[in-house]
């Protein structure tokens, strides 16, 4: 008796229309999803158990550190540091203050900013002996100096209230180690603290020779998840240690592969220079409060505070009782997902994910055979391409109707950034509108042709990139087992199949969601078209709901997500300079 072939349409006997509902269903829940998955924890309040990191605990060093701006030579920023000191103190840290001469172009630096001619800075060093004073250290790391004009309650607020509450929730024991913080001067016109601390002179002995591993704790927004967003290479060691003691971890190997490639630098590019090897943590939400005057302690997200706090907590108290600490190794893939779990392997093994996902693609492709050919594969992965290049073009018109062509105003480009992207999700409506107005030939073609370009992707990022591919092999690998699971059930009017691509899709269009959302934070005022391949991906888990409508009813709905972006462009473009832009840029 020969076998019998299972074939399913993808779609219910009302067509379009009921795919489409499915299909705004399901963004929908991946939007609500993605919401909820990029907020940080609540707040722990000030009467929270000892040994937990509290956010109201934290706030109230916070509020006293950025009642005035504090750059270098400021009577605020002495005031601060007199807190600082005071506090390690009482908190059972040896605490001294490490005086340096600033060199002439940072001094110039802080005065052409409007700051004070000062030519000092003033390192503070603060030491909790442990048991084992041969075991290498474990160094935290802030600054305390602010720009000129601004409170700095983010930036570097959050680093400095982070060190103070993890040092007390640490307890008075002494650790199997030494608990180092060192809270750097001069940050703001070049790390000339770190540059100073790292340099290759002693300090209390030399200080490169003490650290283990360090933790630098910056800011460059108010609001949102404080994200683990560098390392040092060969970071297996730290990655692993990472997943295994944070609970709630904001991380991927992409934006550290992309920030290993940048120009930028903050006080751990000093220590790094010097062979050791460590984390970087910032939130990079409500960006308006970067080195704006605005920055003060109420408007700053407590719960961001709590983030930052209770990953810093997890790895110290970690490391401080690890009988050995993380060594450098190979570099690995990893990524949070969201919010939950960072799932992390070696780079090599991503190797293993491409080739499962092309195994699963191909399993669903033989049980469907005879519903598809080459030329509608292409078909659907040239719709892909299309899809992709169009949403690149959207993106970057709508960034110069926004900001025009110019360099324009950073600070001021920042502030609109969460607007901007509400004009991304508008475009990439619009291009996924368009999707529905062509019929194929073969649904599950297009479908296979749309999983077939990320996976293609996925493997030339492999070679050149590992780091790059969670976004990509991990949501196609699902896609593919929506393709597969559809195939081998008896489905004739597509609810079955639709309600299985919905619930794989989901989650996986948060996790890309999640991606576009830092993604456009982290560079969405120079470059927001190089978010437009996560549409690859994307196209892969909603190809079994992409189904045509009347072909006026989508391009209606195309041009009224396209006007919806182009106006609110029109409304950023011509809105008010942003009260949040520093002070000192209207001196440049």
């Amino acid at each position: 008796m020969p076998a019998t072939r299972v074939t399913t349409t993808f779609a219910s006997p009302a067509g379009g229309w009921s795919a489409a509902i499915a299909l705004a269903l399901t963004l929908l829940l991946a939007a609500l999803l993605v919401w909820w998955s990029v907020q940080p924890p609540a707040a722990l309040p000030a009467s929270a158990a000892r040994e937990r990191f509290s956010a109201g605990r934290a706030m109230a060093d916070l509020h006293v550190l950025a009642a005035t701006p504090r750059a270098t030579g400021t009577l605020g920023h002495i005031r601060a540091r007199n807190y600082l000191a005071a506090r390690l103190t009482a908190l059972g840290f040896g605490v001294h203050f490490d005086r340096f001469a600033l060199p002439p172009g940072k001094a110039a630096r802080l005065t052409k900013r409007g700051g004070p001619a000062a030519t000092t800075g003033v390192n503070i060093v603060a030491i909790r002996p442990g048991l084992d004073q041969a075991a290498p250290a474990v160094l935290v790391m802030a600054h305390y100096d602010s720009v000129w004009g601004s409170p700095g309650a983010a930036d570097d607020g959050f680093g400095l209230a982070t060190a103070l509450e993890t040092a007390r929730a640490i307890g008075p024991d002494r650790p199997q180690r030494d608990f180092i913080i060192l809270l750097t001067d001069g940050e703001e016109i070049g790390l000339a603290g770190a540059r100073h601390a790292f340099a290759p002179t002693p300090l209390d002995g030399p200080l490169t020779s003490r650290i283990g591993v360090a933790i630098n704790l910056e800011a460059r927004g108010g609001g949102g998840r404080a994200m683990m967003f560098q390392t040092s290479a060969g970071n297996a060691g730290l990655i692993r240690f990472y997943a295994a003691h944070v609970a709630s971890p904001a991380t991927n190997s992409l934006a550290v592969s992309i920030y290993q490639r940048l120009p930028n630098s903050t006080d751990l590019t000093a220590a790094l220079d010097r062979g050791i090897i460590g984390y970087n943590f910032a939130p990079i939400d409500n960006p308006a409060l970067y080195h704006s005057p605005l920055s003060t302690a109420d408007r700053i997200d407590p719960r961001t505070l709590q983030h930052m706090g209770s990953q810093t907590l997890d790895l110290v108290r970690g490391l401080l009782t690890a009988r050995q600490l993380p060594e450098r190794g190979g570099d690995m893939v990893f990524s949070d997902v969201l919010g939950l779990v960072t799932l992390a392997y070696p780079a090599p093994a991503g190797w293993a994910v491409i080739l499962a996902s092309a195994l699963v693609l191909a399993a669903a492709a033989a049980r469907q055979r005879g519903q598809w050919t080459a030329a509608q594969i292409g078909g659907g992965a040239l719709d892909g391409v299309a899809a992709v290049l169009l949403l690149a073009g959207l993106l970057t018109l709508l960034h110069i109707l926004s900001f025009g062509t110019g360099a324009g105003d950073y600070y001021d480009r920042l502030a609109a950034l969460p607007t901007f992207e509400l004009e991304a999700a508008l475009a990439a409506g619009a291009v996924l509108a368009l999707l529905l107005v062509r019929r194929p030939a073969s649904a599950f073609g297009r479908g296979l042709g749309f999983a077939l370009l990320p996976l293609a992707v996925a493997a030339a990022a492999q070679l050149v990139l590992p780091g790059a591919t969670p976004p990509l092999a991990w949501p196609l690998l699902f896609a593919g087992l929506s393709l597969l699971l559809t195939s081998l059930i008896p489905d004739a009017n597509g609810r079955i199949s639709g309600a299985i691509a919905a619930a794989l899709a989901i989650p996986w269009l948060a996790f890309l969601a999640s991606y576009a959302h830092f993604g456009l934070l982290a560079i969405g005022t120079s470059a927001p078209a190089v978010v437009a391949p996560l549409l690859l991906p994307a196209l892969a888990l909603l190809g079994p709901l992409i189904r045509p409508l009347p072909r006026r009813l989508a391009l209606r709905v195309a041009t009224a997500f396209l006007l919806g972006a182009v106006g609110i462009a029109g409304i950023v473009r011509f809105d008010a300079r942003a009260a949040s832009v520093p002070v000192y840029e209207e001196t440049r």
